[in-house]
Order: structure tokens, then sequence, then C-alpha cells
């Protein structure tokens, strides 16, 4: 499963992973205090045992100073432990060994004391000690860290619990999204489960509601439109059929015109309601941009001696959707036919196509074309509304762009083919 690295599940699992090393590190430097203290303790309480042996043992029994110390001789020879046990640490006058569990304390013999030279005086060594005997203390306190451990483990395993407890919660917000995306994708059809009452969930209820009253109205709108458009097709068919019947002439010529773009219309309704409810697979190709105008004009019924075209020339290849193209480029020139006063001109160049004609400017608030048809500034005789519309969407879908601009009295539209 792919996170984006923005989510809300690797923001709160990268935080739970912070405060999990945190605590265990601060537990780790309270074990490394804790036991450092007890060292210093084992130290201190080793010294006064020392202490009590060196001097006071000619003064009788001490066992119950040794017992307050915690600290007893011990059986076990100074020479086992320095060849058989771990070394804690080493004083100047002993050492302090672990052995099977227990800590013992081995005093050590003192170390001779510096020969002193000077040019005028030798001083010699003091005469070793006679009275020294090796001493085996051991440290009879327990100092289990079972509870630190304890503590640790619950403090750890209550995070772990709480982190999949969170994380439990957070992963339908997860699928609620793939829900989203498959929604944007046209899948009208999801049904996410709901496993519980909190605000997910009931955004999910809702998501699922929302998705049963589109799939309605999509169904209600599919089925209007097909009824119009037989309802359409029928008459227009019986006009087609009456105009061959007739005698042959212009106006039975102009009336075959008629019906014929009337059919193509309906067909072109067909497509951009398939277009605007992403269900149009955009069949791209390579064509030349000279029959995509002859075909734009077909729809329009008009002829290319209508427009002024320059830059044929560069022979321009474009890779695009042909019928859909064609309706992107048909609406930009009706436009330009409709308004303008004269021959719209169009400009072929490598990269860019404009279509201006002589006319007034389109007003700022209408120049917004990635916007259908509003009713605040348009009504059904104004234009420039929805066929603008839809050739921005068509070329967008293309990866192209459309801008519009009015410079010395003509209105230009301009396609950026990169």
């Amino acid at each position: 499963m792919l996170i984006n690295k923005h989510s809300i599940i690797r923001l709160v699992t990268l935080f739970f992973i912070l405060i999990f090393a945190l605590i265990n590190g601060l537990f780790w430097i309270a074990h490394e205090h804790f036991s450092k203290q007890q060292e210093v303790e084992q130290i201190r309480r080793f010294l006064i045992a020392d202490r009590l042996f060196f001097f006071g043992h000619n003064q009788g029994d001490f066992s119950p100073e040794l017992a307050q110390l915690m600290i007893q001789p011990s059986t076990l020879s100074s020479k086992k432990l320095l060849l058989q046990g771990s070394t804690v640490i080493t004083l100047p006058f002993g050492k302090m060994i672990e052995m099977n569990g227990h800590t013992f304390f081995v005093k050590l013999r003192p170390p001779p004391p510096p020969h002193l030279f000077n040019k005028f005086e030798f001083r010699p060594p003091p005469p070793e000690m006679n009275h020294f005997h090796s001493m085996v203390l051991e440290d009879i306190q327990p100092h289990s860290l079972i509870m630190f451990w304890i503590i640790l483990a619950g403090v750890d395993t209550l995070i772990l619990l709480f982190f999949a407890y969170l994380l439990r919660k957070l992963l339908p917000l997860h699928r609620l999204k793939n829900a989203i995306i498959a929604f944007k994708e046209g899948d009208t059809s999801l049904n996410i489960p709901i496993t519980g009452e909190d605000e997910i969930s009931q955004i999910t209820h809702e998501f699922n509601h929302t998705l049963e009253k589109i799939a309605s109205m999509r169904e209600a709108r599919s089925l209007f439109l097909r009824n119009i458009l037989h309802e359409l097709k029928t008459p227009i068919m019986k006009g087609a059929l009456t105009t061959d019947c007739l005698e042959p002439s212009v106006d039975q010529e102009r009336l075959k015109q008629i019906f014929t773009r009337m059919d193509y219309l309906l067909n072109e309704f067909t497509q951009m309601e398939r277009f605007s409810s992403d269900e149009w697979q955009l069949n791209f190709q390579e064509y030349r941009f000279v029959d995509l105008i002859d075909h734009a004009c077909d729809i329009l019924l008009c002829d290319k001696k209508s427009l002024t075209i320059k830059g044929e020339e560069f022979q321009l290849i474009v890779t695009v959707d042909f019928e859909l193209f064609a309706i992107a480029l048909k609406n930009i020139l009706d436009n330009a036919l409709k308004y303008s006063t004269t021959k719209p001109t169009l400009v072929i160049l490598s990269h860019t196509i404009e279509i201006c004609n002589i006319g007034n400017p389109i007003p700022e608030e209408k120049r917004d074309f990635s916007k259908p048809f509003n009713r605040e500034y348009e009504n059904s005789s104004a234009g420039l509304g929805l066929g603008l519309y839809l050739t921005c969407s068509i070329l967008q879908k293309h990866g192209f762009s459309l801008e519009y601009y009015y410079s010395n009295g003509l209105n230009c539209f301009r396609i950026l083919l990169d």
C-alpha cells in the first residue's frame, strides 16, 4: 500500500515511532543513572565495611554493623574471584567483581609509594605491610531491576496498543480516499463498509448515500437524453425522407443540408454528453491540421472561402482525437463567424493556432472559459458560454490550452499546442 508522504496515517506513524524511541531512550538514561548510583552506593558500603575490618579487628564483633550495611565476609577466595569473576570496577585499594549474579569486593595490597631521589638525599622505600591479608566481602543487598523492566514493557505495550487502535480508526479514511478516486474515474457502484459510529464512519455513510443519489441522477439523465434523442431523430428522419421526395431544386438541397446538420448536431450532443461524463475514450492519431479545418467547416455547413487562412505552408501535423478536436475548432470558428463583420482570419503557426475576428471585446466576466454557461452574465441569446467551455475542456484533455486577447479591434483566440 503506497502512502502519500503528507498522509495522516504516515504522519501519525512517524509521530508514534518518535514517541516510542524517545520514551525508550529516557528509560535507558534512567537505567544508566540508577545503575551508576547503585554502583556508587555499593562502593560506599564496601568502603565502610573495609574500615570496620581495618580499624575494628581488635575491638570485638561488629556483625550488626555489617548486617546494616548488607555486607558479609565471603568464603570464596580472592584468587578464584580474580580468575573466574568479571571485573566491574578497579579501585586503587581493591576490585569489585561480579560472579554468579553476586557482587564481591576483593581488597588488594596497596601499591608501594614511589622512590624519592634527591641529589642531596636518598630515602629508601618503607617496608611492606606485614599485617596485610587479602579480604573478600560480598554484597547481599538485592538489586533486581525486574520492576524497572516491567514498567518499561507496560509503557511500550500501551503505546503500541494505542497506535494499533488509532491506525485501525484511520484506515477507513484511506479506504474512503481510494473510493473517491475510483468515483472520480467513473465507478459509481461503490458501497464502502461502515464499521463504527465515529466521524469517519458518518462521513463514509454520507458518501455512500451521495453515491446512490448521483447514480440515480445519472441514470435519470441518461434515460432523459435517450428519450430526447429518440424523439428528435424520428422527425428529422421523416423530414429527410420527405425532402428526398421533392423535386430537385435549390430549396430541396438546402433542406437536405439542414436535416443533415440537425442529425449531426444530435450525434454531437451525444458525444458531448459522453465527454462531460468522462466516458469518452480519446483516440489519438496524427492528422494534418488542414483536414481538421475541412471537417470543422463541414460541420458548420460553411465554405473554407468564408475564412482567411494563413500559414498553410507550415503543413502542421497534430496528434489529436479527430472528431473531438474538430468539434472544439468548430465552436471557435462558429463564434468568429457569428460575431464578426468581416471574414475571420485563421493563422497556422508551428506551435500555435490563432483565430481572429473584428468585433467588440468579450467582457472581462465572460473570459473564464473553464466554467460552463453562467446565467448571471449570459442569457439564451448571448452565446459565448457553453461552446467555449466545451472547447476549453476538450483542449485540456489533449494537453493544449486556450487563450483570449483583444488587440486593435480584433478578438483573438489562441490555441497553444505545447
